[in-house]
């Protein structure tokens, strides 16, 4: 019979080819500059570190304790339904930040690189905060799923990018597939992740 470590093994060695994976996309630039929308209460804007975890949508920051969530978000598919609702979550998040100074001045702080041991620290730290974590629930969808869907999306986009940069598993392929189909919808979780201003097409 195996042995519990034995078992452990692949899943394991998946979590790590995850982590690497995900994490390679920024490494072809030093780093990623988010600006948020001006007000005059921000002065200048958050960094981000070049081997940061990409996300898609405002608020995620994936530190290196989140491993459980990058291993969940290969596991993810897109639906319709949960998707309609991260956006949703997305915008109410970029309402909340150009509303509230506050919870702005909370979602710029970098945590990317942070020397943290705290197991799921980037999730933790949206859950921490009240208001941004009821902007997200108040969407239809947990803290969680949105934290973890962000990990998918940005993988998924990858993916459709260049096949070669990401584990080819079946789950990502139909994300991709999804993901094809809410091309502006993408585009749109771009602009609110870097702050820019959101362009909405008119028939």
């Amino acid at each position: 019979m195996r042995s519990e470590a034995t078992r452990m093994i692949p899943r394991v060695l998946a979590v790590v080819a995850a982590l690497a994976a995900l994490g390679a996309c920024s490494r072809g630039a030093a780093k990623v500059e988010k600006q948020h929308i001006a007000s005059g209460d921000v002065d200048s804007a958050a960094l981000y570190t070049s081997n940061a975890t990409p996300a898609s949508g405002p608020g995620v920051q994936v530190t290196r304790t989140d491993a459980k969530s990058v291993t969940h978000a290969t596991e993810y598919e897109l639906t319709s339904d949960n998707f309609a609702k991260f956006m949703a979550a997305a915008d109410s998040i970029t309402a909340l930040e150009a509303r509230d100074s506050s919870a702005r001045n909370y979602l710029a702080a970098n945590i990317t690189d942070a020397g943290s041991t705290d197991a799921d620290a980037g999730l933790k730290y949206l859950e921490a905060n009240p208001k941004v974590n009821n902007a997200i629930v108040s969407a239809g969808i947990s803290t969680k799923d949105y934290f973890v869907a962000s990990i998918a999306i940005a993988a998924a986009q990858r993916f459709m990018q260049n096949p070669k940069d990401a584990p080819p598993t079946p789950t990502l392929s139909k994300n991709a597939a999804f993901l094809r189909t809410h091309q502006m919808d993408l585009s749109k979780l771009q602009a609110e992740r870097s702050g820019q201003p959101v362009v909405t097409a008119t028939p």
